[in-house]
C-alpha cells in the first residue's frame, strides 16, 4: 500500500519536473544544501532525505514515508535554484493532501511542516518558519512522545531559527533539550551528540559564555576523534570553532596551537595525496610562534 502511494505521488510530481530542466537537476548533487545553517554541523531529520529501517526502529518505530523523502529532495533542488515560487506551493499542496488523508495531528504532517519551515527559513521568513516549527513540535510531542529523536530534530531547527534572529537566550534551552534527548536515545558519545554540542557552543559563544563554550567544543572534539578518527573533517571544523573561541577571549597561544594542528593535518593530507612528496616541508608551512 505504501509503495502504491509512493508511485502515485511520483506521478503527481511530474508536473513540477519539466524535461528541459532534467540535465540541470542531475548536476545538483554537489551543490550546497540551501538549508545549511549558520551553525556548523546542524543536524535535522529533513536534510538528508533518507532513513533506514534500523534507524526508524531506534527512533520509536516511526519512519518518514518514501514519498515525503522524495518530495524533500525535489524541494531542495528547486530551492537551490531559487525557485521558491515552485517549492512553496509544492509543499503547501502536499501538506493539504496529508491533512485531508491523515488529519492534522499526524507525524507525517509534522514532517511536512518541518520541510516547509526550512524553505521559509531559507527565504528569511522567520516568523512563518517559527509558527510552522512550533506546530510540528506540538504534533510530534503528542504523537511520538517528548523524548523522541524527531522531537529533538524539531527543537534543534527551532534553536537554529532563533539563533539566526539573534534570540540566543530563547534558543539555548531548546538546544539543550535536544541534546538531552539525543544523549538518552543515541548515547553520550554519538557523532550526532557532537553536532548538537557544536550548535550549543555557538549559541553560548554569542552570549559570551566562554567557559561553557570551551567545554562543549572540547567534548564534541573528543567524540569526533574517538568515534570518527583524527582525520575526519568534523575534527578540523571543531578545532577551528574552538580556536575562534580562544581568539575572542585573547587566548592566542591556545588558538595558535589548534591552528597549527589543523594546518599540519591539512598539509599531511595533501602530501599523502601526492605520494609522500613535501612531507619534509611541513614545519615550514606552519605559522611562526
Amino acid at each position: 500500500e505504501e509503495e502504491k502511494k509512493h508511485l502515485e505521488f511520483l506521478n503527481q510530481l511530474k508536473q513540477y519536473d519539466p524535461k528541459e530542466e532534467q540535465a540541470e537537476k542531475e548536476g545538483l548533487d554537489d551543490r550546497k544544501d540551501p538549508f545549511s545553517s549558520l551553525f556548523p554541523g546542524e543536524d535535522d531529520d529533513q536534510r538528508h532525505g533518507s532513513q533506514s529501517p534500523s534507524v526508524a526502529a531506534q527512533q520509536g518505530g516511526y519512519e518518514i514515508p518514501a514519498r515525503l523523502r522524495t518530495l524533500h529532495n525535489l524541494v531542495i533542488q528547486y530551492a537551490s535554484q531559487g525557485r521558491y515560487e515552485v517549492a512553496v506551493p509544492l509543499c503547501k499542496q502536499a501538506l493539504e493532501d496529508l491533512e485531508k488523508s491523515s488529519g492534522h495531528s499526524h507525524p507525517d504532517v509534522a514532517t511536512m511542516l518541518n520541510i516547509l519551515a526550512l524553505v521559509y527559513r531559507d527565504q528569511n521568513k522567520y516568523k512563518e518558519a517559527t509558527d510552522l516549527l512550533n506546530d510540528a513540535l506540538d504534533i510530534r510531542e503528542q504523537t511520538l512522545g517528548g523524548e523522541h529523536p524527531a522531537v529533538a530534530a524539531t527543537l534543534n531547527n527551532l534553536a537554529v531559527l532563533y539563533g539566526k534572529r539573534g534570540k540566543y537566550t530563547e534558543a539555548e534551552p531548546l538546544c539543550k533539550r535536544a541534546l538531552e534527548i539525543r544523549e538518552k536515545v543515541l548515547g553520550t558519545n554519538h557523532p550526532d551528540v557532537a553536532k548538537q554540542l557544536n550548535n550549543l557552543a555557538l549559541l553560548c559563544q554569542n552570549q559570551g559564555k566562554f567557559e561553557e563554550v570551551e567545554q562543549y567544543y572540547q567534548r564534541a572534539l573528543h567524540i569526533y576523534q574517538t568515534r570518527l578518527g583524527p582525520d575526519d573533517p568534523n575534527v578540523a571544523k571543531t578545532k577551528n570553532n574552538l580556536a575562534n573561541a580562544y581568539l575572542k577571549q585573547g587566548k592566542y597561544q591556545q588558538a595558535e596551537e589548534l591552528y597549527k594542528e589543523i594546518l599540519s593535518s591539512h598539509d599531511l593530507e595533501l602530501a599523502t595525496r601526492r605520494g609522500g612528496k613535501g612531507l619534509a616541508c611541513l614545519p615550514a608551512c606552519l605559522p611562526l610562534s
